[in-house]
C-alpha cells in the first residue's frame, strides 16, 4: 500500500478504512502511553483530541514505569497516576485547586468534556515495562495508540507487536505515524479466542512531512 493522501480533515478519519460498513461499527478506543517517571503533561492528549478522537470515543491514559524503590515511589505517588477520578470528585474546589496533581486531572476532565469523549486512566508497573504495555494495549482493543516522545527509544519494538495504528510524538510536538492492522481486521478477521497480539503487523511508515502539513492547517 502506498502513501496515504490526506484531505483537509482529521487524521484519524483520513486513515480509517471505508470499504466495509462493518468498520464503522468498530469501537473507537484511543490509548495514550506516557512515561510515568516524567512529570505529567496533557500535550499528547491534546494532540490526540485535535487529530484522532471523535465524539463518543474512549481515551485511556496509561502511565508506564518499572518497579520503584521507596524514595522514587514517593515522587511518583505525588503525581496523577495513582489518583482515582473519584478522589477528585469528592474534594472541595478549594482543596483540589491547591494541589498540582488534582489541577492536572481536572485539566484532563475538562479537555475530554470539551471534545465529548470518555476518559480513563491506568498505571502499568513492572518488568519488562514495554512488554507489559503491549499486553495492556492488546487487552484494551485499542484502535489507535499515541506514544509520548519518551517512548521513541522503543519505537521498533512497538511497531513489530502492536496490532493497530500508532503515533509517536517527537521533540517538536508533532506525530510520526505508523499503520498496523486496521480496526476492520480486528472486528472481522480474528478467530474467537485468538489474541490480536499473535498477529505481527507490517507497519507502514507515513511520511512525516505530510503529517506536518496537516498539523499546520487551521480550520
Amino acid at each position: 500500500m502506498g502513501l496515504v493522501r490526506f484531505q483537509k480533515r482529521r487524521i484519524g478519519e483520513a486513515l480509517l478504512p471505508k470499504e466495509s460498513p462493518a468498520s464503522a461499527n468498530c469501537p473507537r478506543h484511543v490509548v495514550i502511553v506516557m512515561d510515568g517517571m516524567k512529570s505529567f503533561t496533557t500535550a499528547p492528549l491534546e494532540w490526540a483530541l485535535e487529530n484522532l478522537i471523535s465524539t463518543g470515543c474512549t481515551v485511556t491514559l496509561i502511565g508506564v514505569m518499572p518497579w520503584l524503590n521507596i524514595p522514587l515511589s514517593g515522587k511518583i505517588w505525588s503525581d496523577v497516576w495513582p489518583v482515582e477520578w473519584e478522589a477528585l470528585a469528592n474534594l472541595q474546589e478549594s482543596e483540589w485547586r491547591s494541589d498540582v496533581k488534582y489541577l492536572k486531572l481536572q485539566a484532563v476532565i475538562d479537555l475530554c468534556k470539551k471534545y465529548g469523549v470518555v476518559p480513563q486512566k491506568d498505571l502499568v508497573m513492572g518488568y519488562p515495562p514495554k512488554l507489559l504495555v503491549v499486553e495492556k494495549i492488546t487487552s484494551l482493543h485499542a484502535t489507535w495508540v499515541v506514544f509520548d516522545r519518551h517512548q521513541r527509544k522503543n519505537r521498533e519494538f512497538y511497531a513489530e507487536r502492536i496490532p493497530c495504528n500508532m503515533v509517536m510524538m517527537n521533540q517538536n510536538g508533532e506525530g510520526d505515524m505508523f499503520r498496523g492492522r486496521s480496526c476492520m481486521s480486528d472486528c472481522e478477521g480474528s478467530t474467537p479466542g485468538e489474541s490480536p497480539a499473535s498477529f505481527v503487523p507490517t507497519p507502514e511508515v507515513l511520511i512525516s512531512e505530510e503529517l506536518r502539513k496537516i498539523l499546520r492547517q487551521k480550520p
